[in-house]
This record gives structure tokens, C-alpha cells and sequence, in this order.
């Protein structure tokens, strides 16, 4: 049976995660547990110790806790945030949500990250925030961007959701600006399948996000079943993934049954706002981002060894272009992208990887993703951002995680 590589296929869970699924799911003592308890509090704290903050929330996603970010900061309809292209159309939702006004910039082609020369110029009287996006795990400039935010009076929210447990200058990013939220989504840094954590040092942003959290509710049992069950089918779907076509027929069935939560809904893709948002972390899956949460300093070294690998093999190929990361030591590399000379030889080997029964990954494959995406509903336009509409035509992601091995990481390079 052929090697199972795809980066998109829940890659971090591995047997002690379905385990620890199982137990949620299927002991009936467990149920009730479903919605709030312990493991929900022992989570925050355990993120509070580790990023030494004093404050830390848990929230079913890292588009809800953008969400619940944005209401806790009380901006006027039609204010403006200032955010990079190359990102989610799930992040532009929880802005345009909150009646505000998403204003891109351009990225730096060297990182992938904002280009703080452009973010200033984008700065207007109604511009209210700047959200930094750390994209793959490479930390933003983020003493240029920190220096125009104090210098124009601007709040400066970290999009972590690639880069847990990443270091700018030393200092944990989400932990830099003036609060900083995470993605725990099955294809992120660590993975309960869906969750998200808020985290700052400023009190009064604590007590606004404290008092939505109030209000917020809970997944519906059904939709955290459905959760609980992803690691288990997708340790199935895995398995026979390669093998014929029978885990291909499994994943779309599951799917189409609705068995298996999407990643993206079709809705958000739409722009369709549907109550209740935002909402709480379940305490079943605090459970399993628990256990992942210890494994994080692990898993972040596996990823940048992994990463130097792609590095050392890839620096001399012509026409491509790679991080480096002895120039980024905090950078934790949840994807390593690699820049293709042209679309064609992008296209030429996702194919080629397809054919090896390799899935590799297309972050992003449009300026605001996925590219089925309402982007009328985005306020994006075309040639907006050109650097970034260009990255999206050439870029590829090796992937990462951390049950991918050396061996496996060989293979892939043989494409190139």
C-alpha cells in the first residue's frame, strides 16, 4: 500500500487523539461534560502559563474569537481594519460581521507576511485597527508595525492562527500587540478540531470579552458529536486512502451524509452569518486540544527541522524561491511555502505530487481564500494587492506535521 502524505487530511491527529475521542464519545458519563466543565478552565490556564499572560479565553474557533475580539473593542459601523491579502475569507467575515470595513495590504514577498511601508499608507481617519497575520508560522516585522501602531494611536490584533508557540525578538507573538487570538483547527499548530484561545495582557479587553462569553453558548451536542467522531473516521479514511478507491468514497460519503464537520461551510464561503456566534469551546474538545497542547514545543521542532530539510535541498534549484530559517529562528513553520518561477510549474507539480499519491497544500490559491469564496462580499478587488495576486499564482506548501517523517519528506522533494 502507497504511503498516505496529505496535508489535508486532519495530519496531527495521531492514535492517542482518536483515543482520547473515543473516550469523549462513546462512555456515556462523559455526555453531560460535552459543554462546560474542567478541561475548558484547565485550558485557559494552561495557555495563561505558557504565553504568561494573565488573561486567556477558550472559544469554539479562531474566527469566533476574532469575532468576539471585534465586539469587545465597541468600534463604530464602518470603521476600518487594516489586515494583509493572502489570508481567509473566514477572517474577512468576522470583520465585515461586526459592520466593519476590511482594508488590505499588500505582502512582502520575502515572508508572506503584511509589508509595513504599504500598511502605513493605507492609515485614514476611520482606520481603527491593524491585524497582523503571522502567515505559515514566519513571524510579521512586527517592531515596524508595533512602531506605527503606538506612533498613530492604532490597536494592534495578532492573527495567530498559523504561528502557536512562534517567537518575534523573543517574545511569543500573540503576546506582542495589544491581544492576540489562535486557531486549534484540524489542519493548525495543534488540533481538537475545532476551537480557537484569545489572549492578552490588557484588563479591560479581558472584562469585555469575559462579559460576551456570558451570553455566548455552547456547540449543540450533535455538532460536537460530529467533532468528536472526525479523528476517529479520519484515522479510517487515512488508512485507505491510497488503497484503491475505497477512503476517497468514505471521506466524500461521510462528507455528504454530513457525518464530518467542514473545515470551511459552505455559508461562510457565502458570507452568511448564521446565529449563534460566537460561541464557547466545548469542554469534550478542550479535552483533545489538551493533550495536543503539551506536545506543542515538540511538534514545533519537528516542523522546523522539517523545514531546514526542504531548505538545504531546495535553496540551489533555479527559478525557486524559499525561507531560510536561520533568518527567521522563531518562525515555526506550520507549511513551508515554496514560490514556483511560474503558474505553469506550480500546476506541473501538484500534478506530479498527485500522481505519487502526495496531496500537497494551495495556502492561498487567491488573494482572499478558497477561491469559490463570495469575493463581491470581501470588499476586494482585483489588482488591490498585486504582489500578493502574483504569490497566489506560483505559490506551493510542503507540509509539515507532525507525523510526517523524514523518509516522507524525501519523497516529496524527489517532485522538485
Amino acid at each position: 500500500m502507497k504511503e498516505n502524505i496529505n496535508i489535508a487530511l486532519s495530519p496531527n491527529s495521531t492514535a492517542k487523539d482518536v483515543k482520547e475521542a473515543a473516550k469523549q464519545l462513546f462512555l456515556p458519563w462523559k455526555w453531560l461534560a460535552w459543554r462546560s466543565g474542567r478541561n475548558i478552565s484547565k485550558l485557559e490556564s494552561e495557555f495563561c502559563g505558557y504565553f504568561k499572560v494573565p488573561y486567556a479565553f477558550a472559544l469554539n474557533s479562531g474566527r469566533e474569537s476574532l469575532y468576539a475580539i471585534l465586539q469587545a473593542l465597541k468600534f463604530a459601523k464602518g470603521d476600518e481594519i487594516i489586515l494583509q491579502s493572502f489570508t481567509c475569507m473566514v477572517v474577512v467575515n468576522s470583520i465585515v460581521w461586526n459592520g466593519l470595513k476590511p482594508v488590505y495590504v499588500d505582502i512582502d514577498a520575502s515572508d508572506y507576511n503584511m509589508n509595513p511601508d504599504e500598511f502605513e499608507k493605507k492609515i485614514t481617519k476611520r482606520t481603527k485597527v491593524v491585524m497582523v497575520q503571522h502567515t505559515f508560522g514566519v513571524p510579521a516585522n512586527m517592531k515596524k508595525i508595533q512602531e506605527i501602531c503606538k506612533r498613530r494611536k492604532l490597536i494592534l490584533i495578532e492573527d495567530c492562527a498559523h504561528a502557536m508557540g512562534a517567537k518575534s525578538n523573543g517574545k511569543y507573538v500573540g503576546t506582542i500587540g495589544d491581544i492576540g487570538f489562535f486557531s486549534l483547527g484540524r489542519s493548525k499548530v495543534i488540533s481538537c478540531v475545532s476551537g480557537g484561545m484569545i489572549v492578552t495582557k490588557n484588563e479591560k479587553y479581558a472584562g469585555a470579552i469575559k462579559e460576551i462569553l456570558k451570553s455566548s453558548e455552547y456547540p449543540r451536542n450533535l455538532v460536537t458529536a460530529k467533532n468528536l467522531f472526525h479523528p476517529i473516521a479520519m484515522e479510517c479514511i487515512k488508512k485507505l486512502y491510497n488503497k484503491g478507491v475505497l477512503g476517497k468514497v468514505l471521506l466524500v460519503g461521510l462528507q455528504k451524509l454530513k457525518l464530518l464537520t467542514m473545515e470551511v461551510e459552505k455559508s461562510e464561503k457565502s458570507g452568511e452569518f448564521k446565529c449563534p456566534y460566537p460561541l464557547r469551546m466545548s469542554n469534550a474538545l478542550s479535552a483533545l486540544a489538551l493533550y495536543q497542547f503539551t506536545k506543542l514545543d515538540q511538534f514545533n521542532t519537528h516542523r522546523r527541522n522539517l523545514a531546514q530539510k526542504y531548505y538545504n535541498k531546495l535553496k540551489s534549484k533555479k527559478g525557486i524561491k524559499v525561507i531560510d530559517p536561520n533568518k527567521y529562528k522563531g518562525a515555526i513553520f506550520l507549511r513551508y511555502p515554496v514560490l514556483m518561477p511560474t503558474r505553469k510549474d506550480m500546476d506541473a507539480i501538484l500534478r506530479k505530487a498527485k500522481k505519487s499519491s502526495i496531496i500537497l497544500g494551495d495556502w492561498y490559491a487567491s488573494p482572499i481564500a478558497p477561491p469559490t469564496c463570495a469575493m463581491e462580499k470581501t470588499f476586494y478587488n482585483d489588482g488591490d494587492c498585486k504582489v500578493t495576486e502574483d504569490i497566489c499564482s506560483r505559490v506551493v506548501n510542503l507540509p509539515t506535521y507532525n507525523t510526517l517523517d523524514l523518509k516522507q519528506a524525501e519523497k516529496i522533494l524527489k517532485l522538485f
